[in-house]
């Protein structure tokens, strides 16, 4: 599985590191590790936390290896991966910035992008709503997902969370594979055998205050304030 080859390739990033502080809130969960890192996940209310009350003061690499059986571990597991997963060097931005083509692929829980340089825009929606045609936009819920051919295709890293990455990146044919999002990871050998060329994550420019954004139930407008967008290519 695609999850558990990205924790092995992290696993010495993970090494020596405590969590400092750990906030699982209604939207985002929050992970701050003992080097200073702060790592930002979705949150997927499914299951439940095996470890909750045991979590804060933990060795990173020991809650990471027993949290994945469901999303809300997956929550957490997701949070300090991507507090560990640093690019080395990086762009400020979005990717589909510099692509272009004629079809779009998103796939997370109500998934946007800001852009015109695709002739239409496929969303699969993780929340499975009614099915929409908005003109150039089509809205489909995940559940209907067979295959797909896209020019691009945007997975975001909430696809992690819910375990559904491993199912899209079998379905999914496309000339340019991007795992985005605040849930996103940067796990270089893992990503490039699974055919992505692009990683995008969200940088907290002020810990504390995006820290606690999360925790008191911000929405992600609020956590954008605190907050900016990254990419690098494999």
């Amino acid at each position: 599985m695609i999850l558990e080859e990205i924790i092995n390739e992290l696993r010495y990033a993970l090494k020596g590191k405590k969590i400092t502080n750990l906030c699982v809130g209604v939207t985002f969960t929050a992970s701050l590790l003992s080097d200073g890192n702060l790592g930002l996940a979705h949150t997927v209310l499914d299951g439940e936390n095996s470890l909750s009350g045991e979590i804060m003061g933990n060795d990173a690499e020991e809650v990471v290896s027993k949290m994945t059986s469901n999303a809300i571990e997956r929550s957490v597991t997701l949070s300090i991966l991507n507090a560990v997963s640093n690019f080395p060097s990086y762009e400020r931005g979005d990717p589909l910035d510099n692509l272009e083509g004629n079809k779009l692929c998103l796939f997370g829980f109500s998934p946007q992008v800001e852009t015109n340089k695709f002739s239409s825009i496929v969303i699969y929606d993780f929340g499975n709503p009614e099915p929409q045609n908005l003109g150039k936009i089509i809205v489909k819920p995940y559940s209907s997902l067979v295959t797909e051919t896209c020019s691009t295709a945007v997975i975001f890293g909430s696809a992690l969370v819910s375990g559904y990455i491993d199912s899209i990146v079998k379905r999914v044919s496309a000339d340019h594979l991007i795992l985005s999002g605040v849930s996103s990871v940067y796990a270089p050998s893992t990503l490039r055998n699974y055919g992505f060329d692009y990683v995008s994550k969200v940088e907290a420019f002020d810990k504390f205050r995006a820290f606690r954004t999360v925790c008191e139930g911000g929405t992600a407008r609020q956590l954008a304030k605190y907050t900016y967008k990254i990419y690098v290519k494999l």
